[in-house]
């Protein structure tokens, strides 16, 4: 790729210079806007979409709260390893009955999901002129910091640890 440069000289002579954009720094500006690409601002954008993911996980966390299973794990059932949410509902009820080290033991993750899933519930209740505001500035945090990226990477090295018994 080919960029270029006007230049003018004390004469006012316009000169076009050209000089070669590296490849390497289009494709980590590429790969950036890729892995820094918002989650949470966009769902916000849609009440819907945030009405029936809390639902979903209201259901499945009361099911698991009664002692209900709701479904098997399909990657445990099929391959025999935990899947990187193993245990994570189960933690998440330890959390919310207050048993803090037990959640934590079980899936380390469960606070920050859990705290993920009360956001988007205040965000289904919210105006729509503050959600939508809401949506928006979550997003460009998410744009601007890499955090869902970085959340993803931590979450998957959390996975293989656990898989390796290194946890």
């Amino acid at each position: 790729m080919i960029s270029s440069k006007r230049m003018t000289s004390s004469n006012n002579l316009s000169v076009k210079v050209r000089f070669p954009v590296k490849a390497a720094t289009v494709k980590i500006t590429r790969l950036r806007g890729e892995l820094f690409a918002p989650v949470l601002g966009p769902l916000l954008q849609s009440r819907w979409i945030i009405v029936l993911l809390t639902a979903v996980t209201l259901a499945l966390v009361a099911l698991t709260a009664a002692g209900i299973t709701a479904w098997q794990c399909p990657v445990k059932s099929t391959l025999g390893v935990v899947c990187p949410g193993c245990g994570l509902t189960r933690a998440m009820v330890m959390l919310i009955q207050g048993r803090w080290q037990a959640s934590f033991d079980l899936h380390a993750f469960a606070p920050i999901f859990l705290g993920i899933g009360v956001f988007l519930a205040v965000g289904s209740i919210l105006p729509a002129r503050l959600q939508q505001m809401a949506a928006y500035r979550i997003a460009n945090f998410e744009r601007h910091t890499g955090i869902v990226a970085l959340l993803g990477l931590s979450f998957m090295l959390y996975w293989f640890s656990r898989i390796l018994n290194l946890i």
